[in-house]
């Protein structure tokens, strides 16, 4: 008996209005014309609605749906506008439904050849369509679908493959595309229709799975053909949904045993994806990938009911589907195969016309020669050597006497610690052991001096020598390198490396120590070249063809570049914190003003806020010392906003004469400021200006310069440490180096110099030549002076007033002064060759070992002023230094004073003042609480010998000897009646006292904590540190924790009679979730910034059926022809879209 088969479409839109004409038109041409018609609308904001409407025949419904809903809630929606039919209940089984995308056509007997399949055999309960390309009749998308024992979607189908019927043989597939599918309708009504669960990818694949469950066929139909227009994008078909999906699919159709094991395997390869995302430089996939399987394991309702109903429906055991699944050897073939495709297609477009290019001589022999002469053939990297030589050769001559020393110290330097274990202890520690001690987290400028420990082959010290030495030209190189990504003319990249090399910022950090300012100098120019790279600002050295996209140049971002540019930017931040504010505002300005051109700049903010986030937790209390300088705080004059534009941080007098020309009167300062630096404003003002050039990025860099310059004018204002003699602000050197690399890339970014993209430093010829000789001169006077007005002191020797090392490490130094017959611009260099270790060889020794006594340092000046610091190991070291520290002795917001002594401030200064004045009284309890078990007095000039021989009168200060450091004491207890030492005055770090205040043990101890066993004792015994009382101070006497105490300003431990093992350590209730953030963010940043060998990728332009990966990228995974194409060629153009591929956007 012959039924007639009833077919309703169902044609589901969403802003598919460039498509959705072409589609309805081919619905209405088919030979077998469907027999009911509805059109469903997702909330599209285009014409779709209307297209429908005027379009399909009359009488045929037009619903709506909520505009993210899914295919499959769309098309229950038009399912209940079907009308019933009138003949028996059996009519079900002969009415079908053909699901319509608005931008799959169907070819005019497709829905006749749908019919004819599921005639031929009944079993046949859906049926698919082959999907070819929309505008390529040819180009084949699948013929059916398969998935991997994993889920993942598959078709087999390689890249741009052609349609040559060497697939119409198939029949019998797992599942078939939603686009054109042909289903029974009392089977979708059985199966209650697509998982709602699945929005979007992999609805048709579960729909297929569950049909084969419930004892059904499916089978593609090759006759029958749909053209697809797959090169759209939808919130529902991305990689992040197609994971996703992926994942729910394992999960509901797996054993319910396995279900957990599947959750957890599939968040462990969301992370193995974020990496392998990272490793190939595509972290936004990687990222949407983890999330992708994170959301599709974690959604315990609705798996739950989707395992339900499948359960329901399933008439056949779960393995009946697996012979259609695709084995892991063809998946990998497969994707092997892809991958070949892509990476030849981008390495024959690199090597074509690029590659092959070749000068072709023009028949005029003017032009010939003078090409063959230009210095464009020279290598490129000559004007790097060039700087680099002269910078090092002026850095040698006016640094010799720092050349081969074994540390350095002067102004705000000193001495790092000698092992970079130490270093990394200083950095990582919640505790600063400067003093008596102060709850912070250590500087993020000691994770640099680890760094440098790690270049210096474990000696920190030689690699701040090698820094020192080599500033000038690290600095011109690092300019070199950042030039290149804004002008093509080497003439002006050799003039940014010597104006960078001889910048006076850079000189006055180097001669005043500022050690932290040096690196931040050095590397921003670095920091930019990776920040323009990032946004794909960087221009082409030369024309690429338009298929091939390299990263960072052209418009194509750079996860790469961003993620290094984040690295440097911590490094930055980190060595010059006056930065942080600037380098936070640049980055999230350009966030929120360049939106999709610049979220790659994200991930540069990431790793700055990792390294400073445990550090500014711990400046919850004292914020002002976020901003401070690394190293001893020094005093300085700053320099008026004007002097800051052309790049002076420090004041000078501009009427006054040169200190290195004082026998010129008159204002030879001025005039020195102004050829100095005027020229790379004046070419900033010019660019801005100016016609031509790059528009852009020359205003996004003014607006950087005029924000650096407004924060360097309000920094000296901002106290962060005391002085001798009054408070000492945030130093706007880094700030004014920032100013003037701003103003240089501005003036490199436009073409004041430039004809058609050529410099005519680069091209002389004809009647121009003498004015851009005169322009390269005039350009280059400005470094010549720089490096001649900052050699001629140095060349000489050192300053006569810098004849010693620093005198107090640790303390605030005496403001500098500025001569008042002359002007220098604060670039004198005050670092003189220093010892490593600052203290005496036997207190160092005393202060390393269990006792970890204290040194008392004390000093005296030229006024007979005397100065004192309690010091632990060998001596203070630059890498124990802590803003946070100099900050707490400031208070008030708006009238910033001196906060009054803290009590062990008030004990120490009592010590002194009972050491220094003769006093006959004992001082020994006082260094006993302040752990201190040696003093030093350095310097032995007059004051100093008076000094001295007034301490060996002291009580309880046995006199050592002279040493190297100084003169020095050691600290003895008590002698008894019998000529020993009394037991019970011993100092130390960490000792057990009893009732009476007698020490009766000493606990060995570390830098911070401490671990030792304890004999027995009667009652009323403490455990007393020579530390500050803090709460985070822990003590436990065989894993039971002590009860803590305080005894005046000492924290303290209620010790039990028994006896046992103490453990004392310090803990911040932020350490464990803060460093694991950190290490986690650091660690995928360097995975990030890590380059691999890379081959230029093909870019699709707009309307290209799907996009191609860019070398820098992942390849493609077979899943992506069906899921979203990501975004591996991203580039500034908005409409340059990723391509989605293989599902509609529905």
């Amino acid at each position: 008996m012959q039924f007639h088969r009833r077919v309703t479409a169902v044609v589901v839109a969403h802003n598919g209005a460039e498509y959705l004409p072409e589609t309805l038109e081919a619905l209405e041409r088919q030979t077998r014309p469907a027999d009911f018609c509805v059109g469903v609308d997702t909330g599209s904001t285009d014409q779709s609605a209307s297209i429908l409407q005027l379009h399909l025949p009359t009488g045929s419904p037009v619903v709506g749906a909520p505009p993210r809903a899914g295919f499959g809630t769309a098309v229950r929606t038009a399912v209940a506008e079907i009308p019933a039919r009138k003949d028996s209940h059996e009519g079900r089984a002969h009415e079908w439904l053909w699901l319509l995308h608005d931008d799959s056509a169907p070819e005019p007997d497709a829905l006749a050849e749908l019919l004819l399949a599921v005639e031929r055999a009944p079993s046949v309960t859906v049926a698919g369509t082959k999907q070819v390309a929309w505008d390529d009749r040819r180009e084949l998308l699948d013929v059916g679908l398969s998935i991997s024992r994993w889920a993942e979607r598959l078709t087999l189908i390689d890249v741009d493959e052609h349609d040559q019927g060497q697939y119409d043989a198939r029949s019998d597939v797992f599942a078939v595309n939603s686009a054109g599918m042909l289903v029974r309708r009392d089977v979708w009504d059985a199966l209650d229709g697509f998982d709602p669960a699945l929005h979007g990818v992999g609805d048709d694949l579960d729909f297929c799975w569950r049909n084969r469950l419930a004892g059904h066929r499916v089978v593609v139909v090759p006759g029958a053909v749909v053209r697809h227009a797959t090169s759209r994008q939808h919130p529902l078909s991305t990689p992040h949904s197609a994971r996703a999906a992926e994942v729910y699919l394992r999960l509901k159709h797996t054993a319910a045993w396995n279900v957990p094991f599947l959750a957890v395997g599939a968040v462990l390869g969301g992370v193995a994806r974020l990496l392998l995302g990272l490793l190939a430089k595509d972290p936004a996939h990687g990222t949407g990938q983890l999330l992708g399987s994170i959301g599709g394991a974690f959604r315990p309702v609705s798996l739950w009911r989707s395992r339900r109903s499948a359960r329901r429906t399933r008439q056949r055991p779960r393995s009946i589907v697996r012979p259609l699944m695709t084995p892991r050897r063809d998946v990998w073939s497969h994707r092997r195969s892809v991958i070949d495709a892509f990476t030849s297609r981008g390495a024959s477009g690199a090597h074509g016309p690029v590659g092959t290019e070749e000068y072709i001589p023009s028949g005029d022999s003017n032009d010939d020669f003078a090409a063959l002469a230009t210095p464009a053939r020279l290598w490129v990297g000559a004007g790097a050597v060039a700087a680099v030589v002269v910078l090092l050769a002026v850095s040698l001559v006016g640094l010799h006497r720092l050349v081969g020393a074994s540390a350095l110290a002067g102004g705000a330097l000193l001495p790092v610690a000698e092992t970079p274990g130490a270093i990394w202890d200083s950095a990582t520690s919640w505790w600063t052991i400067l003093g008596t001690g102060f709850a912070a987290h250590g500087s993020p400028f000691a994770y640099v001096l680890w760094l440098l420990s790690l270049l210096g082959l474990g000696s920190a010290n030689t690699a701040v020598v090698v820094a020192v030495v080599c500033a000038l030209p690290l600095a011109g190189l690092s300019a070199w390198f950042a030039a290149g990504a804004l002008t093509r003319s080497r003439g002006l990249r050799l003039w940014a490396a010597l104006f960078w090399g001889a910048a006076p910022a850079l000189q006055v950090a180097l001669g005043s120590g500022r050690l932290g300012a040096l690196i931040a100098h050095i590397l921003l120019p670095l920091a930019l070249l990776g920040v323009v790279r990032a946004v794909g600002g960087a221009i082409v050295d030369r024309p690429l063809p338009e298929q091939i996209a390299k990263p960072g140049v052209g418009g194509t971002r750079s996860w790469t570049a961003a993620a290094a540019a984040g690295l440097v930017l911590a490094i930055v931040t980190a060595s010059a914190p006056s930065l942080l504010p600037f380098v936070l505002a640049m980055l999230v300005l350009a966030l929120i003003v360049g939106r999709r051109r610049t979220r790659t700049l994200w991930w540069t903010l990431l790793p700055v806020v990792a390294l400073h986030l445990p550090y500014a937790l711990s400046a919850v209390r004292e914020p002002r010392g976020l901003l401070g300088d690394p190293g001893v705080p020094v005093g300085f004059d700053a320099a008026e906003p004007w002097q800051q534009l052309l790049g002076f941080p420090v004041s000078f007098e501009p009427l006054l004469p040169l200190a290195a020309l004082d026998f010129l009167a008159g204002p030879w300062s001025l005039v020195a400021a102004i050829v100095i630096g005027a020229p790379v404003v004046v070419l900033a003002a010019l660019a801005l200006f100016g016609r031509g050039g790059r528009g852009t990025a020359v205003r996004s860099f003014w607006v950087l310069a005029v924000l650096a310059l407004a924060l360097a004018a309000l920094a000296a204002a901002f106290p962060v440490a005391a002085g001798r003699t009054s408070l000492i602000g945030v130093f706007p050197g880094p700030l004014v180096s920032a100013v003037s690399l701003c103003l240089l890339a501005a003036a490199l970014s436009g073409r004041a110099f430039q004809r058609g993209g050529a410099d005519p430093l680069d091209e002389p010829r004809g009647s121009r030549r003498s004015l851009r000789v005169a322009g390269g001169i005039a350009l280059a006077v400005g470094p010549v002076l720089s490096l001649g007005l900052w050699l001629a002191p140095e060349g000489s020797g050192p300053p006569a007033a810098v004849t010693q090392p620093v005198t107090i490490p640790g303390a605030p130094e005496q403001e500098a002064r500025v001569p008042a017959d002359s002007s220098d611009f604060g670039t004198r260099v005050v670092l003189e060759p220093v010892a490593e270790r600052p203290l005496p060889a036997t207190a160092a020794d005393r202060g390393a070992g269990p006792e970890r006594t204290r040194t008392l340092v004390i000093t005296v000046d030229e006024d007979d002023n005397v100065a004192a610091s309690l010091m632990r190991g060998s001596g203070t070291t630059l890498d124990a230094l802590n803003p946070l520290f100099a900050a707490r002795s400031l208070q008030g917001a708006e009238d910033v004073t001196v906060r009054e002594d803290s009590e062990s401030a008030r004990v120490l200064r009592t010590a002194v003042a009972v050491i220094v004045g003769s006093t006959g009284a004992d001082p020994r309890p006082s260094l006993r609480d302040l752990g201190v078990g040696f003093v030093v007095l350095q310097q032995s000039d007059t004051a100093g010998d008076f000094l001295s021989g007034r301490i060996d009168s002291v009580p309880g200060l046995t006199a050592v000897g002279d040493t190297d450091a100084g003169r020095l004491w050691r600290v003895v207890p008590a002698t008894l009646d019998d000529g020993t030492e009394d037991e019970g005055d011993r100092t130390a770090r960490v000792r057990v006292v009893d009732a009476d205040g007698r020490t009766t043990s000493v606990v060995p101890s570390a830098a911070i904590g401490a671990h030792g066993a304890i004999e027995p004792g009667a009652d009323g015994r403490t455990l007393v540190l020579a530390e500050e009382v803090d709460p985070g101070w822990q003590a436990s006497l065989d894993g039971r924790q002590l009860d803590p105490v305080s005894v005046g300003w000492q924290q303290a431990f209620v010790l039990p009679p028994e006896g046992g093992t103490v453990d004392v350590s310090y803990v911040s209730p932020y350490q464990p979730w803060v460093e694991a953030v950190q290490a986690l963010v650091l660690a995928l940043t360097v995975l990030l910034a890590i380059p691999i060998p890379s081959r230029p990728g093909v870019a699709r332009p707009k309307g290209s059926r799907r996009s191609q990966p860019a070398a820098r990228h992942r390849p493609p995974s077979p899943t992506d022809r069906h899921t979203a194409g990501g975004e591996d060629v991203e580039t500034h153009e908005d409409d340059h879209q990723p391509a989605t591929s293989g599902r509609s956007s529905m």
